[in-house]
């Protein structure tokens, strides 16, 4: 398992680089898609890095022109980062990333096959939430203490 892991995330990892993205980069923008405007700080908090580490991560983002800094309508001294138009167009194309990667990965398996192994991971994610060290904790504080896997929020759907 661990193995697959290293393999998929070298596999992601050479497809933002060619990108001129890194993983923290690319959870921001996957983030900003989902939740629209946010603050610098709101940002920091969600994807788990510090509020200066945030503004050199945006000023990349911003450089690209991946996002775009707009002011609060209600409050003037809050910034809100929103995508752009290229940031909406590399959402796409980290998608299509995301795609060719689950083709790769389950290239030869059928149909039955596919929906056997999201069961199984579904009881293996139960298992674990199961278990003492997840004992009342829900899953929205989970992800806030680990922080999401690359590219995803908790709302995203995924397991």
């Amino acid at each position: 398992m661990l193995t697959l892991m290293h393999l998929s995330r070298y596999h992601t990892v050479k497809r933002l680089e060619d990108m001129e993205l890194n993983p923290s980069q690319a959870g921001i923008l996957f983030i900003l898609n989902s939740q629209g405007r946010l603050s610098q700080r709101q940002l920091a908090q969600k994807i788990g890095i510090t509020p200066p580490s945030m503004t050199v991560t945006l000023r990349k983002l911003e450089e690209h022109g991946l996002i775009r800094k707009e002011p609060d309508e209600k409050d003037q001294r809050v910034i809100r980062i929103c995508l752009s138009e290229a940031g909406k167009e590399c959402i796409e194309k980290l998608k299509a990333i995301m795609e060719e990667m689950e083709k790769i990965l389950f290239r030869g398996f059928s149909v039955e096959e596919r929906l056997l192994f999201r069961r199984l991971l579904l009881a293996m994610r139960e298992n674990l939430l199961d278990s003492k060290d997840f004992k009342g904790m829900d899953f929205k504080t989970i992800i806030e203490k680990t922080g999401p896997p690359m590219g995803m929020t908790s709302n995203s759907g995924h397991f």
